[in-house]
Parts: C-alpha cells; structure tokens; sequence
C-alpha cells in the first residue's frame, strides 16, 4: 500500500476502532464483576427500598414527614414515584403528571398504605423502560457501540485523510510538471489559502517555481540575444572571405580557408544552440497530430542517407508495419535526426548506422533504437551524454563537427512527448540509444 491517503486514513481509523473496543471491552468486564445483579432488577428494588422508607416517614411524622423523604430522592428517580391521597392530589403537586399518566395508561405498580390517623395513601412507581441495545450492556450492546464508533471514526479519518494527502499529491503532480519543463505551474490556488505548514510548503513551492521561470527566462533570454548578435559578425566575415577570394589572395589562400571552415563551425554552434533553446522551450508542443512514425522514419532515412558518402555503408533500415504516433511530427522528426547524425559521426565508417522500429512485449510503448558501431561510450558517462554541451572526448568531437548538443535536443523533444531515452554499450561494440514512447501518445 503506497498511497499516503490509505496509509492515514487506516493509520486513524484503526487506532480509534482499537482504542473504542479496548474501552468497551473493560467497561463491560467491570460492570459484570461489580453488578451482582441486571441493572433493570437493582432499580426495582430501589424503588421497593424508596417505598418502604416513605411509609416509615408517614407514619412517624405524617404527610410532612412523607413530602420531605419524597423530596429527598434524586430527581430522576423522583420521576417514577408518585403518591396520592384520599382527595387524588399528588403530594408533591404532580396532579396532571399523575394524569398523564392514568390516560396514556402507564405501566405502573400500586401500593396501599395508610398513616396513623388511618388516612389511606396511594403510591405509583413507574418501571423503567428497559434501555436500547445499543446502550445495553453485554456483549450486543458492547458490539453496537464499536460499530457506531467505527463508522464515526471512519468517516472522520476520511476526511482528515484527505485534508492531508490531497494537497500532498497537488504538490507532486506539480513537481512533476516543473520537473517536465512547464516553470509557469503553480498549486496556490488550491493550497495556499491553507494557514498550516502545509499552505506554507505550498507557498515556498511556488516561489521556487517562480524563481526558477525567471531565471529559465533570463538565461534563454541570454543566449538567444548572444546567438544573434553572433549571427552579424559571421554574416559580416562571410562576405569578407569572399571579397578577399576574389581579390586573389594567393600566398594566403589556406589561412583564408582555415577561417572559412571557423566561421562555418561557429555558424554551426549558434544554429544548434537555436536548435536546443527551442526544444527546451516552455511553451507547448503541439502533441495532437496523427503521424506514421513508420513513414515518417523512412523518409529521414532517405534524406540523411542521401549525405553518406558513395560507396560507404549508410542506415541500415527495414520498415515495418504502419504505426500511428499522437504527437509533434517535426519534433520527432527533428529528434530522430539528431540522433542519426550522431550516430553516423562516431560510427566505424565501414559498417554504418542501424535503426529499428518496434513495440515493448506488452505493447505499451513503441521502441526506436539507433545503434552506431564505434568505440561507445564509457559506462560511468552514459548518462551525462544527454547533457548540453556534454562530450565524450574533446579532440574527437571537434574533429567530427559535435557541439554535444545533437542528443540534448533529441532528449529534449522525447520527454516533452512524455518519453524516456537511454543508451548502453553493445556488447560487440558500439553504442546503442533507445527511445521509448509511451502508447499514450500514439493512436
């Protein structure tokens, strides 16, 4: 059981329904060690002691002596003792109780008796309704009232549960949503209005959430004005390098196209660099479009093998049945490129890339693997290589034209699809990257 609302709520309502059954357990055993006999037959004879001490009263100082010996009997005894004279008046002025009595025709014993000077006297003890069952004692009345506190308690714990574990799973799937990317969430107007630890939690939540959107915003901002402002320069050095071709350069050509290739590289950085802030952008995707991912792989295929050198091996590709993908065709799209380009800059030129399309065994996500044949990835880096900016090694990556922000952009769009992307050694060599797309988002 891994819900905290369950966890509360037996955790409550257990400890009441224990605590309710212990007391009713030894209330019930000492009321049946002390009481020698049932409660109904103590009162009868109570009322029997009560009527014999009147009688001594009135005959020792007459009917003030009864009046006062009356008047000294708890009230709610009192309730059930009436005495009347010759006249029919109630000797403690009940006379309409007395009445009441007669017409609703009461269950009451009688008894006769008479003072010294021979006036005669009526008493009228009314029998006590036996109680209900569940206030009975024994074991059925002991049972009753457990049941009647479960249920109260269980109601109680219900609601106390769920004050607590409700806003508890609105600050999870809010985490979750920061965590995913979506820095505009916020659980205050749900939580907040609390006074306790819990609306102070929240309140520190979503001043966490707002700090992180603004400084996400600032350094987007940053890079996106730093990624334009370079794009004038390099524009500016194109021309310059043409203008200086044509003027013939001669002796120094190569230097000239040693910052050719520069201002291309440097070009090329600011485009991914684009590319990245554009993935990891806040503002949705829009995940409701219906794509043949089969298809869609296929014509990448086309494009990027189109770029293999001739007579080199390329992707290596079999199309399988058609399968139906809910999502953003160009982010897939844009995904799968990258990670094909990767792959076939640190593959063994002679062997090619692989890629394969298929479904998990249960059939809920669809599988996309690229498999390169190179010399892999150190275990300890596997997870970093999804990184901005993150590379293996240095020199290689400069040599192949890597940034290290192919795989971060390609991440980038898997999870806002709510997927996941992994990569592990092959065991005959090469690296292998797996994505795996939830069949939520696929028709």
């Amino acid at each position: 059981m891994n819900s905290l609302f369950w966890k509360i709520f037996l955790t409550l309502w257990l400890s009441i329904v224990g605590f309710s059954a212990a007391i009713g357990w030894l209330n019930d055993k000492l009321a049946r060690e002390q009481w020698a006999e049932q409660p109904v037959d103590s009162f009868e004879q109570g009322l029997f002691r009560i009527a014999q001490r009147a009688q001594q009263a009135l005959q020792i100082d007459g009917r003030k002596g009864l009046r006062d010996e009356l008047l000294n009997i708890p009230r709610m005894t009192r309730g059930h003792i009436y005495v009347v004279d010759e006249d029919g008046r109630e000797v403690l002025g009940r006379d309409v109780t007395v009445e009441q009595l007669i017409e609703r025709r009461t269950p009451v014993q009688m008894t006769v008796f008479e003072d010294r000077s021979g006036t005669t006297y009526r008493m009228y003890t009314v029998r006590r309704a036996p109680p209900s069952t569940i206030l009975a004692p024994g074991p059925e009345g002991t049972a009753l009232r457990l049941a009647a506190a479960a249920l109260i308690s269980a109601v109680i714990s219900f609601f106390l549960a769920r004050s607590l574990a409700t806003p508890l799973e609105a600050l999870r799937s809010a985490s979750r949503k920061i965590a995913a990317g979506d820095l505009a969430t916020r659980v205050g107007t749900s939580i907040r209005p609390r006074q306790d630890e819990i609306g102070q939690l929240a309140a520190d939540f979503d001043a966490m959430a707002a700090r992180l959107e603004a400084m996400q915003t600032a350094n987007r901002r940053l890079l996106q004005d730093v990624s334009h402002e370079l794009r004038s320069p390099l524009a500016r050095l194109s021309v310059a390098l043409e203008i200086a071709r044509k003027k013939g350069a001669g002796h120094i050509e190569s230097e000239i196209e040693r910052i050719a290739l520069e201002g291309e590289r440097l070009e090329s950085l600011v485009n991914d660099v684009l590319g990245l802030l554009r993935e990891s952008s806040a503002e949705p995707a829009y995940l409701d479009e219906d794509v043949d991912l089969t298809e869609l792989l296929t014509d990448l295929v086309e494009v990027v093998n189109y770029e293999v050198a001739e007579g080199k091996p390329d992707i290596a590709w079999q199309p399988s049945e058609p399968m139906l993908f809910h999502g953003d065709r160009e982010l897939i799209w844009r995904a799968v490129e990258n990670l094909l380009r990767n792959a076939l800059r640190h593959t063994d030129p002679e062997r090619g890339v692989q890629m394969d399309l298929t479904r998990s065994r249960k059939g809920a996500e669809l599988v996309l693997s690229v498999r390169d044949f190179g010399s892999g990835v150190p275990d300890g880096e596997l997870e970093k290589i999804f990184e901005p900016f993150y590379r293996i090694q240095e020199s290689r990556d400069r040599n192949s034209g890597g940034h290290g922000l192919g795989l971060s952009i390609a991440a980038n769009a898997v999870r806002r699809h709510g997927g996941t992307v992994s990569a592990r050694n092959e065991a005959d060599g090469g690296l292998l990257v797996e994505v795996r797309l939830p069949v939520a988002a696929a028709a």
